[in-house]
């Protein structure tokens, strides 16, 4: 979990470069977490995305 948004949207960004997988910001009260694709659930609140192949 994260505090501040920035470090989350870099921490996804990194994961998804070197997995070469898509990653996702989410927000979870007033945190953030980074989880994969294969993970989304309709009930997150989505902050970013981030595709390698894009």
């Amino acid at each position: 979990m994260f505090n501040d948004v920035m470090l989350a949207r870099r921490s996804a960004l990194s994961l998804s470069r070197n997995l070469m997988v898509i990653t996702l910001v989410i927000a979870i009260g007033t945190q953030y977490a980074v989880i994969t694709e294969e993970d989304r659930d309709a009930n997150l609140q989505i902050v970013a995305e981030f595709d390698p192949f894009g």
